[in-house]
């Protein structure tokens, strides 16, 4: 991982030489592991993995605002399996203005090129493998007014996600461009405000993802919009619970959507912390959404996601977190369902001055209604982290 080299030296000199004195982190994290199944899927190939990765974020206080960078890039090497090695670099801004003493102006971008790897074909005796370079673009604006008895926010946002061809292992095919990219637009609104010991929200959220016509019969990806509303409330009690819990009703439109399908969804989000005696924290968390993007559906899928975990101070530098998460996944085009369940173990030891170092050992488990599609995963991994 030597490119990472460069990188270090830049976030050094830009941590070092400020001259308006603004607040400079940089964050750093390496570790190796193993996993029985690197592809994630039924082929089930192992292989043993490096990664390391390094950010520098800060800020810059002005005069009635603010200005955030954030750059980051990380790297995953695969030895065995040279053309799943993953690389990723970005770069993030943010900038936050305040127009009067109850309104807030907050603009934010970024950029990532992400290079990875996959499988194309596994056969007796020959894999054939493939590299592709993705570039991931996103700007938003943000409007927040404190009036009418609360905070007030509207907030406008645009993503872009474009593929890149893919260049294969085998000589003599030429590269070739497997996916789909998209475009997802996020208009979202609502207010804020105290209720009975708590805070209370309303959300009015329109999504709408946009594919390129030419793509869209050739890479099986269509467009879909999504318009929710929902009621959310927050409270922390005295015992140590703290709950917040959103409901409503989310509804999905698009041209390429079957007659059948259910337009008309739940909504709900729903988190609890109980902070319990000897130093143990209990979370668990309940959401179910449609999801427009970083999906395997053509069109959306219906996420439903349940999870539970448990951290406990074994000791006054070690901690021991307990995982489990299960999720079902309703495919709107295909009427296709996955389900996928997860746990996993970490052990925690904090180093002097705040570095930490983690041994975790995970299991993951996906089934779908193709029998011949489910997997398992089973990974050990040791990461160190800390900031400076």
């Amino acid at each position: 991982m030597r490119f990472l080299g460069g990188f270090l030296c830049a976030a050094a000199m830009l941590a070092g030489h400020n001259p308006a004195k603004a607040d400079s982190t940089v964050d750093y994290k390496t570790g190796m592991g193993w996993t029985s199944n690197i592809f994630q899927d039924p082929t089930y190939l192992s292989a043993a993995f490096g990664e390391a990765k390094l950010g520098l974020r800060g800020s810059l206080a002005l005069e009635d605002s603010q200005f955030a960078y954030a750059l980051n890039m990380s790297a995953r090497r695969v030895p065995k399996y040279r053309f799943a090695d993953q690389r990723t670099a970005g770069i993030e801004f943010g900038y936050a203005h305040d127009l009067s003493k109850s309104a807030k102006l907050t603009l934010k971008g970024g950029l990532e090129h992400r290079r990875t790897g996959d499988i194309f074909l596994a056969l007796p005796g020959a894999l054939i493998g493939y590299r592709k370079d993705d570039v991931f673009a996103t700007a938003s604006a943000g409007l927040t007014v404190d009036h009418w008895g609360g905070r007030n926010h509207l907030t406008a946002t645009l993503s872009n996600l474009d593929r890149g061809k893919a260049h294969f292992t085998l000589a003599g095919l030429k590269p070739t461009q497997l996916d789909a990219g998209y475009s997802l637009l996020d208009l979202t609104g609502g207010q804020i405000r105290p209720l009975l010991g708590g805070e209370a929200g309303t959300t009015l959220q329109y999504r709408a993802s946009r594919i390129a016509g030419s793509e869209r019969r050739t890479f099986g990806r269509f467009p879909a919009e999504t318009l929710r509303g929902s009621l959310a409330y927050g409270r922390t009690y005295g015992n140590g619970i703290t709950l917040m819990a959103e409901a409503g009703v989310v509804g999905i439109a698009s041209p390429y959507l079957g007659t059948t399908v259910e337009r008309a969804r739940p909504f709900f989000k729903g988190e609890a912390t109980w902070q319990l005696p000897h130093k143990a924290v209990l979370k668990a968390k309940l959401a179910r959404d449609l999801r427009l993007v970083d999906i395997d559906d053509p069109l959306a899928e219906d996420v439903r996601t349940v999870g539970l975990s448990l951290e406990k101070a074994v000791t006054e530098k070690l901690k021991l977190t307990l995982a489990y998460e299960q999720a079902y996944s309703d495919w709107l085009y295909y009427g296709y369902r996955t389900r996928t369940k997860s746990v996993a173990a970490t052990l925690t030891y904090t180093l002097p001055r705040g570095a930490t170092m983690a041994l975790e050992y995970s299991h993951l488990v996906r089934r779908e209604n193709d029998k011949a599609a489910d997997f398992k995963i089973d990974g050990l991994a040791v990461r160190f982290a800390g900031s400076f």
